[in-house]
């Protein structure tokens, strides 16, 4: 058996300092409800999926209740989740009225094993009105469009509605931050990652994400634990740049071929995002990555970031408390032009008793 872990973020993109406090102590409760999911004998995707439960019915995180509204006022979410022991994904896009997102996700991945009338392949990714309606077969609570808006995504709705109708464009375009994430490892070694999002605002209707979709939000592999590294990524920034980039199955790829993470994540993101010839024509590249790797007897909790900020959470099972904080470039530093890395390891060995 090995200690478990856990890490959450509540976004890279810009938190004002007056809300930092709300966003660690959010941070906090989702490591809480993951860990208290695997102390009660839950699986590592288990943990994920509650976690982000936990961030989707906040106000303050752009997931599920609170999340960005779209051109025309109405909440559209994404999400995904990843089972490292499997290899199986699930996710969905732009669907409505449904509460929690992150479960519908969790059940088309556990789901992809199961046998099907007539030998149909069961589906990893629904959108739209087809995931809502797969989310009411299987008894997922839907509720109308109004009961997930909060007031501060109304606000924020219309004031950037007002401003793109005049046409303007201002620096506070990076007050959009997008995505949650959760990436875990239970105490049997498998890993897990998942993501949710309500997109960036004023999207239009019908725009999917990376936080649906397979490669570009999460990213999951422990299928092979005893014999090379296992890893978990979750990403945030700007959906359209992960989704060419595919940011979380690059940064794992690469992490996992690499001997310092720290190191080989600074690498990954400056040569894979920052430098990628997918991203050629954009001029400010912005984008979130948390990941946990396992290499040997070494955990790894990693971080990086090119936007102002990101807010992190973290917590290892024999900790009574978890950490959290919001990690910021350097002063001075150009936003969407230089990646913030950062990162804690650990010294694990499995307990056979």
């Amino acid at each position: 058996m090995y200690p478990s872990f856990i890490a959450v973020h509540c976004g890279a993109g810009v938190h004002s300092s007056e809300y930092h406090s709300v966003y660690n102590r959010l941070c906090k409760q989702a490591c809480l409800k993951g860990m208290e999911s695997m102390k009660n004998g839950g699986s590592a995707l288990e943990a994920v999926r509650d976690a982000i439960i936990l961030l989707e019915n906040h106000p303050r995180a752009n997931c599920g209740f609170g999340s960005n509204l779209t051109m025309n006022g109405e909440v559209e979410n994404d999400a995904s989740i990843m089972n490292g022991k499997t290899l199986l994904y699930g996710g969905c896009g732009a669907v409505k009225r449904l509460k929690n997102p992150i479960q519908l996700a969790y059940d088309l991945c556990i789901k992809q094993t199961q046998a099907n009338v007539l030998g149909l392949i069961p589906p990893s990714l629904l959108v739209g009105s087809g995931a809502l309606s797969y989310a009411r077969s299987i008894g997922l609570k839907t509720v109308s469009n109004n009961a997930l808006i909060s007031s501060h995504s109304a606000s924020r709705h219309r004031k950037y509605h007002d401003l793109y109708k005049e046409s303007c464009r201002t620096e506070e375009q990076n007050l959009l931050f997008d995505t949650v994430g959760a990436v875990c490892m239970d105490s049997s070694g498998n890993f897990a990652a998942a993501s949710s999002s309500g997109g960036i605002i004023l999207k239009k209707s019908g725009r999917v994400g990376q936080g649906a979709l397979y490669a570009s939000g999460t990213w999951a592999d422990s299928s092979n634990k005893e014999t090379e590294p296992s890893i978990a990524v979750c990403t945030s920034g700007c959906g359209e740049y992960l989704v060419r980039t595919q940011l979380a199955k690059e940064v794992a790829d690469d992490l996992k071929a690499t001997e310092c993470p720290t190191t080989g994540l600074y690498k990954s993101l400056t040569e894979k995002f920052m430098e990628s010839k997918f991203l050629q024509n954009v001029d400010q590249k912005l984008c979130g990555v948390l990941v946990l790797i396992k290499k040997n007897d070494e955990v790894s909790f990693l971080w990086g970031h090119s936007s102002e900020t990101m807010s992190i959470g973290y917590m290892k099972s024999d900790q009574t408390k978890p950490s959290a904080f919001i990690s910021e470039l350097p002063v001075r530093s150009r936003v969407g032009r230089i990646v913030n890395v950062g990162g804690h390891h650990y010294s694990v060995a499995q307990d056979t008793q």
